[in-house]
């Protein structure tokens, strides 16, 4: 029978486990539609070259967007986003690749082929195999790849079909029109699916994105701004709602957003402009010049060449690549300045501007001064910031989080002031002030009450990227995830040695704003979702192995730490699957907890002893650990509910149905009868108190008969102490009581009232009190009670203090 200690060498090294790790990842599955019936007119040769070019088409098209070609599947192929490095806009590159597909795939042409494509994109958790060497194995393992071909399988010929998951990480770029309750092959419930729409962009209503709080600070600095003010910060930090707020206000206004789906495009945000302003969906040049018609010929061409227009060509002749790099950025100077002659600018996500707009932006910079424009940009921190304007003269204001004041305010706007106090809390916890994980965690939370650490899917590659941008760190923050939060140097030296010298690490992460460093040994995430999200990118066989490793290091290496606080080891006990282990421990920190008189906190770690027997494999023997257990918290509640309390009894019952399952008693169950049998004496249950007294007697003479001393004779011994006072045998009572008396040591057996709910010595002894009185021993009761009280004084056992008072008395 297994123990349930999932990892024999918990110390061993994890580098024979499966290597990989777990990422949230996009699958596009694109199929040649009629494919056996054009195959089966086809000449081998003639069908090998068109599947050859169909190939390489759908090759170049994924890896233009940052997505990798995994699998070749005759007339299909599959390819997964976010499968090397975390990217927050994998599901917007893998649906643009996708419909980029649907428009230029021609594979065939020559041969007079028509090739039609149908395909399916879906986003998902998988394992992510990381050794490339295994060529015959997929390169990820989960249902996201099977969601995607079965969407495939759904979409009519020449369109693409997205799953729910894809179509929520889109962030307004692309619209979409809804198809409820598709059946798919596989998948017992009906699934939601999106067409993207061509050329459509999604408009975003949601609530929250209008929402603005609290930046005072940062509003009073901008507008005493005499140069143009960047705004840098973090993913989610408010940079665009800053934006959006200061848009609101002004006369006249004028956006250019950069495009992480559309970088590798040349002027990417000014071309957009280009296409809104002249109102066309594909102008021609005589869009150009109606719109700007006092411009030179020149610049209308160059105007012209930034949409890919044929009449601006000629300038790639006639100019040198220096001259005409200066004739666009005027040009397009111009023409800004043209449709807007003041107010203001904003340039947003500068982290994603191609270099050709880098240089653009800094024409403008340079420029502007002798014009009444306001100018805002937004960016992360980037290198390209300081490359590319480095020499402008700028105003940067770095974003902070909201505080917790500014947190609950955002909250309030944008749940209408609804969301509960308790949820509020988690958000505001979580969040550490971001107010996109704040949004998002109160979306999450809104359909799920239970505040749990998951990180909600929206929030998953923006946090992974921020990891994966550490590099080899990211390998340590995995290991420091599993220790916490916050995590000291001597913890992470236990488990992540294999990557010394990890100080180099910790300061690489700190840079990158991972981690924030607390004093000279310890560090924390920097914030709640990151410790998540690291911790969530492990595979979990590696988080069972070195959870396993940091509970062997705390009992060799923290003993005293342990003793202080065994809820610590407990933790690590229960997610390393060692299921005994962790159940005692539960155990022994209840114990622990109540000789501390933290009542509350015993049932809780009994509770969550017990919520681990449940959960144990069925190969895995916990029916003694399960008694042990339902005793305890029988003991427990006897104390803090009395002694009659029905969740007690409940409790009681339940240990002698297990035991009964098990179809034999131990000693485990002693607790259990000695509760039981108290409980029916005060129910005045005389028949239910014989009965168990009777088995806690047959046990204890099994168990323990050439102990007299053991916790079970005495237990034993007080049970028919007070049984032969109730029954009115008081020779035999005060027989029992002697023998109890004789082999009863306080330093040995006191401790007997955190399993047994109550001190089974005093008990004896207060009823051999009244014993000696009935039987006309008076002399001998007043010297009987003050032993009584000064056992009780040494004891101090609150519980018990009404009892020696009324039996005194």
């Amino acid at each position: 029978m297994s123990t349930g200690n999932a990892i024999s060498d918990p110390t061993s090294e994890t580098a024979g486990l499966a290597q990989g790790e777990r990422r949230q990842i996009t699958a596009v599955f694109m199929d040649i539609v009629g494919f056996s019936t054009i195959a089966s007119k086809a000449d081998p040769e003639d069908l090998e070259h068109w599947l050859e070019e169909f190939y390489g088409q759908a090759r170049s098209i994924i890896e233009a967007q940052g997505g990798e070609v995994t699998e070749y599947l005759g007339d299909g192929v599959v390819a997964l986003f976010g499968l090397a490095r975390a990217d927050e806009l994998a599901a917007s590159k893998a649906v643009s690749a996708a419909m980029t597909a649907l428009e230029e795939v021609d594979a065939g042409a020559s041969q007079g082929i028509t090739t039609q494509l149908r395909i399916g994109v879906a986003t998902g958790d998988a394992a992510v195999r990381i050794d490339r060497g295994r060529e015959n194995l997929p390169r990820a393992t989960g249902m996201v790849t099977t969601l995607a071909r079965r969407i495939q399988q759904q979409a009519a010929p020449g369109t693409v079909m997205i799953a729910a998951s894809t179509q929520a990480l889109l962030r307004g770029g692309i619209a979409t029109e809804e198809f409820g309750n598709q059946n798919l092959k596989g998948f017992a419930e009906a699934q939601t699916l999106f067409r993207p729409l061509a050329n459509q962009t999604q408009i975003i209503t949601s609530s929250s994105t209008s929402s603005f709080v609290g930046r005072k600070e940062v509003l009073r600095q901008i507008d005493a701004s005499s140069y143009p003010t960047l705004l840098i910060g973090q993913a989610g930090i408010g940079k665009s709602a800053l934006a959006r707020h200061l848009a609101d206000t002004a006369n006249a206004v004028t956006s250019f957003a950069a495009d992480g789906v559309k970088t590798p495009s040349s002027y990417q945000p000014f071309a957009q402009w280009l296409l809104q302003h002249t109102g066309c969906t594909l102008p021609d040049f005589t869009d150009i010049v109606a719109k700007f018609s006092t411009f030179d010929d020149d610049a209308q061409k160059a105007l012209a060449l930034v949409l890919g227009l044929p009449e601006g060509q000629s300038l790639l002749i006639d100019r040198s690549n220096v001259a005409l790099k200066g004739l666009i950025e005027d040009s397009l100077w111009q023409a800004i300045n043209a449709a807007q002659p003041n107010g203001l600018l904003i340039f947003e996500d500068l982290h994603w501007l191609d270099n050709a707009s880098f240089g653009v932006l800094r024409h403008i910079l340079q420029n502007a001064y002798n014009h009444t424009h306001q100018i805002l940009m937004t960016s992360r921190e980037d290198i390209k910031i300081d490359k590319h304007l480095g020499q402008c003269r700028l105003t940067v204001i770095p974003l902070a989080p909201l505080s917790d004041l500014e947190a609950a305010e955002m909250l309030d706007a944008v749940a209408g002031g609804t969301t509960s106090p308790d949820k509020k809390a988690f958000v505001i916890s979580q969040s550490a002030g971001i107010p996109l994980f704040i949004e998002h965690l109160l979306k999450r939370n809104s359909f799920d009450d239970a505040t749990t650490a998951n990180v909600p899917g929206s929030l998953k590659d923006l946090l992974a990227d921020q990891i994966d941008a550490t590099g080899p760190t990211k390998a340590v923050l995995q290991c420091a995830a599993v220790i916490g939060q916050t995590f000291t140097f001597d913890m992470l030296e236990a488990i992540a040695s294999d990557h010394a010298p990890l100080d180099v690490h910790l300061e690489q992460a700190c840079q990158k704003g991972v981690l924030k460093k607390l004093d000279v040994a310890k560090w924390a995430f920097a914030h709640a979702l990151l410790h998540q999200a690291a911790y969530d990118s492990l595979l979990r066989n590696k988080r069972i192995a070195y959870h396993a490793k940091i509970a062997a290091h705390l009992k060799e290496n923290h003993v005293d730490a342990v003793m202080r606080n065994p809820a610590l080891l407990t933790a690590h006990l229960s997610r390393a699957e060692q299921h005994i282990p962790a159940i005692e421990n539960y155990l022994s920190v209840s114990r622990w907890a109540l000789s501390q008189g933290a009542f509350d906190d015993a049932e809780t770690h009994v509770l969550a002893a017990i919520a681990l027997c449940e959960k144990a494999p069925a190969d895995v023997d916990v029916s003694s650990h399960e008694i042990a257990c339902y005793s305890a918290l029988g003991s427990i509640r006897m104390q803090t509910q009395g002694f009659t309390a029905a969740s007690a009894m409940m409790a009681f019952e339940t240990v002698a149905k297990l035991a009964s399952r098990k179809g034999s008693h131990s000693s485990a169950n002693g607790p259990a009868f000695y509760g039981s049998f108290t409980h029916a004496v005060v129910s005045g249950d005389k028949k239910g108190a014989t009965r168990f007294a009777g088995m806690l007697r047959k046990i204890a003479n099994e168990a323990q008969s050439d102990k007299p001393d053991s916790e079970l004779r005495l237990a034993s011994l007080c049970t028919d102490t007070v049984l032969h006072f109730n029954s009115g045998e008081f020779a035999k009572a005060s027989t029992r009581f002697k023998t109890l008396r004789r082999h009863y040591d306080i330093t040995t057996h006191g401790a007997m009232i955190t399993s047994y709910g109550a001190d089974t010595f005093a008990a004896a002894q207060m009823i051999d009190c009244v014993t000696r009185a009935i039987c006309g021993e008076t002399h001998l009761v007043s010297e009987m009670i003050m032993e009584a009280d000064a056992h009780q004084q040494q004891m101090n056992i609150p519980v018990m203090q009404p009892w020696v008072q009324i039996w005194g008395a």
